[in-house]
């Protein structure tokens, strides 16, 4: 069984694993990293400023000014409660359909070349006759797939935002 204190250190380290990832991948500062992947682990109905202040233990102002970078990156965005002043902040289903839609475009251009090459290929050994020339090209098989694949996450992700559209 886990206990509540094994749970939140893993918690953090997921964090701290994630926060890395995308300080990277999304050229982020470190504590807007935090506050992006502390966001994922979370997932659920949001996380109240106050939250993200103890969790990250970082000041007021630091997380005040990384939550309107991310803002301003619309990789966040924020509901409130009736009757209850608090900010929750969400991922923003937006960005992650625009992260996924990035992708799409850097594997179609990519797919495009590829495709250039394996015709060009084929345009160079159509005076080979050997029948043992290997024609077909995996790569772009791959591609192809990994396409697919992407088209069907925006789909689920477009779903999924129209589901969860009561915030």
């Amino acid at each position: 069984m886990n206990s509540d204190k094994s749970l939140e250190i893993r918690k953090k380290e997921l964090v701290e694993k994630f926060g890395l990832f995308m300080e990277r991948q999304d050229n982020l500062p470190p504590i807007a990293a935090r506050i992006f992947a502390s966001l994922v682990v979370n997932k659920g109905d949001g996380t109240t400023f106050d939250e993200l202040v103890v969790f990250l233990a970082a000041s007021k102002s630091t997380i005040s000014t990384n939550i309107q970078l991310l803002s301003n990156r619309g990789m966040l965005t924020f509901y409130t409660k009736p009757g209850d002043r608090k900010k929750y902040f969400i991922l923003s289903p937006e960005s992650l359909l625009a992260r996924v839609d990035d992708e799409i475009v850097q594997y179609r251009m990519e797919y495009q070349i590829v495709k250039e090459i394996a015709e060009f290929r084929d345009e160079m050994h159509e005076k080979d006759v050997d029948p043992a020339i290997n024609k077909s090209y995996p790569y772009l098989d791959f591609l192809s797939s990994s396409l697919s694949l992407l088209e069907t996450l925006k789909e689920n992700v477009r779903a999924n935002c129209d589901m969860n559209s009561h915030h």
